[in-house]
């Protein structure tokens, strides 16, 4: 019988029995442990391809086994950077032989505690959680000391005394601003930033150390307090705001692309030149950045870097290959097109 037509194989029994090995050395293959030769190792592992065989999670984790799934928590998908993120996350573990189980909080605390809760019964190898809302002395962080479940933060909105990586958002925004400040601009209409917001405050930080250098530089604030959507319809609203003010900046940095295309296309329609009698930049970098007119320049998060710390911070932890760094700052980089341009007159 070919090995297309192979019967399905369904416990690790029947595997070693197919093979003619013992049980025991079969488990040491699945369970990644040495003491088996690599020929013994390429014959279980080509078996296991030819059957369709999944060795049942719920088995291993009674036998201390590992359950090669990861817990993915996540507040919310509304952007495509996050859903970029997630993405990127599944296919780093899946190609480490890992399956991720996600799960959605949407900025729910007590949701978020008890998500964390559910993967360490469920015995995960390991815990991601992006976008983190919990303070550092949330009874769920000393559930997972104690159970020693390698965790990865990845932009946690709090402080937390756990591995964690993140985007340098303050470093982001002095780049851009030294980016305008080169183009000539020296007024600057920021739009979006809620400094109630973390990721905000971060990225005005890098606004105070920007103006440290530069004094001669005036500053706008283009906002609607509350929770808002930073979509494009959030945008058009900004644009509409830049309009009614007399004095107008020179160049608008956006809180994100989707409220840059937003506010381009209001302004636009309304007459303005972009470039020419304003610049807009964004950033995330998204697909259609490169679409617009003109062509938006933005930041990159380099999530493939913020996504591949993440997940070697959860495999050394894993594999016990010393001891995790506590926090990581991923830089990130400009995406120079056209919007930022300045028409300076001759």
């Amino acid at each position: 019988m070919s090995g297309s037509r192979r019967r399905r194989i369904n416990s690790t029994e029947a595997l070693a029995r197919s093979l003619g090995l013992s049980r025991w050395t079969v488990s040491r293959v699945l369970n990644g442990h040495g003491g088996v030769s690599k020929k013994t190792e390429a014959r279980v592992r080509a078996l296991v391809r030819e059957s369709g065989f999944e060795p049942s999670l719920y088995a291993r984790t009674l036998r201390g086994g590992r359950t090669l799934t990861i817990g993915v928590c996540i507040q919310e998908l509304d952007s495509p950077s996050l859903s970029k993120k997630v993405g990127r996350l599944q296919a780093l573990f899946r190609k480490e032989g890992f399956r991720c189980l996600l799960e959605l909080t949407g900025r729910n605390r007590v949701l978020e505690e008890q998500v964390l809760s559910r993967f360490l019964n469920l015995k995960v190898d390991g815990i991601v959680v992006i976008g983190s809302i919990l303070s550092g002395n949330s009874p769920v962080f000393a559930e997972l000391v104690q159970s020693g479940t390698p965790v990865s933060l990845v932009d946690p909105e709090t402080d937390v005394d756990f591995p964690s990586v993140e985007v340098d958002r303050a470093g982001a925004m002095e780049k851009m601003l030294e980016l305008l400040w080169k183009e000539q601009h020296r007024s600057f209409g920021l739009a979006g930033f809620d400094p109630e917001y973390p990721y905000s405050f971060q990225r005005l930080k890098g606004v105070e150390l920007f103006l440290s250098r530069r004094k001669a530089t005036k500053i706008w604030s283009l906002f609607e307090p509350g929770m808002v959507t930073h979509d494009y319809e959030y945008g058009e609203r900004l644009g509409k705001m830049v309009l009614k003010e007399k004095k107008k900046p020179s160049a608008v940095v956006a809180v994100n692309d989707r409220v840059a295309i937003g506010l381009i296309t209001h302004l636009r329609s309304a007459g303005v030149q972009i470039p020419g009698d304003l610049s807009v930049v964004g950033h995330d970098n998204l697909d259609v950045a490169s679409f617009t007119e003109p062509k938006l320049t933005t930041v990159d998060q380099n999530i493939h870097l913020l996504m591949q710390a993440a997940v070697n911070g959860i495999i050394d932890g894993i594999e016990k290959r010393g001891k995790v760094p506590v926090r990581q700052v991923i830089p990130t980089e400009i995406v120079i097109r056209h919007s930022h341009l300045r028409k300076v007159s001759q």
